[in-house]
């Protein structure tokens, strides 16, 4: 959520028409209230920004991207607590057995 406040960022996202989705996010960023901040911040942004989900669920997007025409779809996987980077990469790659 901290991304979407710098400010080439947040440029970047009033210029793709988010403004009205991520004001109260930005109000309460620009206060100091980051807690309620990350409250405020739409889960439609999320879906919108990135992959996330079960395995499953993520292999299924990523399709989407590659259905659309993505020849090379690159991939940054986020360690968080109880996530193996290198199971996420094998479960995400390609021809994977669902």
């Amino acid at each position: 959520a901290a991304y979407v406040n710098v400010p080439v960022y947040r440029a970047f996202h009033e210029w793709m028409g988010r403004s009205d989705v991520l004001g109260e996010h930005w109000e309460r960023w620009d206060a100091g209230d980051r807690a309620a901040s990350l409250d405020a911040m739409p889960d439609t942004v999320v879906d919108d920004l990135l992959v996330h989900g079960s395995p499953d669920e993520c292999r299924t997007h990523i399709d989407r991207y590659v259905a659309a025409g993505i020849t090379t779809p690159v991939l940054s996987i986020v360690p968080l607590a109880g996530v193996d980077v290198d199971d996420a990469i094998r479960d995400l790659a390609p021809g994977r057995n669902r």
